[in-house]
């Protein structure tokens, strides 16, 4: 596996996002793969992502700065810190995952046992700690973005109308950009 940390100066969830999506649709990302958003501090504050992948073959966008496992960075000077800070977060705790084993089908509403069973996602809890039963039924408004904690994927729920549960992140009603991809 290959482990990058990318930067373009993002300082909002939706800009890290489009550029997961970007690179998904450059490399394209194979179905093991994952990426990750985390908070950057340097050079200054924003987002930046780390992606997990067999072999990352393709191009890059040439406006991204790419650290290697290897120890290169490419891309703009301005960026390259954070692309740094990104690689060095992949595994640590509050990452959030964009793409995951088994996020290209969540879609509509499922329960929980079944997003478990489908994805790389370990476990829900619901505002104020509650787990919900496996058999509780989660409408993923085709926007699921669980954390890394403990090493494992659990996605934060809130309960919505009618017994079921929503993702916490709201999805952006804007989209990232003219391309055709899900957020």
């Amino acid at each position: 596996m290959t482990l990058l940390g990318l930067s373009d100066g993002s300082r909002g969830l939706r800009g890290v996002d489009h550029l997961a999506h970007r690179l998904a649709e450059l490399l394209p990302l194979p179905a093991g793969a994952h990426a990750r958003t985390h908070v950057v501090r340097t050079p200054e504050p924003g987002l930046a992502l780390s992606v997990e992948l067999p072999d990352p073959a393709g191009a890059l966008p040439d406006d991204v700065a790419v650290a290697y496992d290897d120890g290169r960075v490419t891309g703009p000077a301005e960026h390259r810190a954070a692309a740094v800070a990104a690689l060095a977060a992949h595994d640590r705790d509050g990452a959030r995952a964009v793409y995951f084993p088994g996020s290209a089908g969540l879609t509509g509403t499922l329960t929980l046992a079944e997003l478990f069973a489908r994805t790389a996602i370990d476990s829900a809890v619901a505002l104020g700690g509650a787990m919900p039963p496996p058999s509780a039924r989660l409408d993923t408004r085709d926007h699921v973005r669980p954390e890394l904690r403990g090493g494992r994927l659990l996605l934060r729920v809130a309960p919505a109308r009618g017994g079921v549960y929503v993702p916490f992140e709201l999805p952006d009603p804007h989209p990232c950009c003219g391309a055709d991809h899900d957020d």
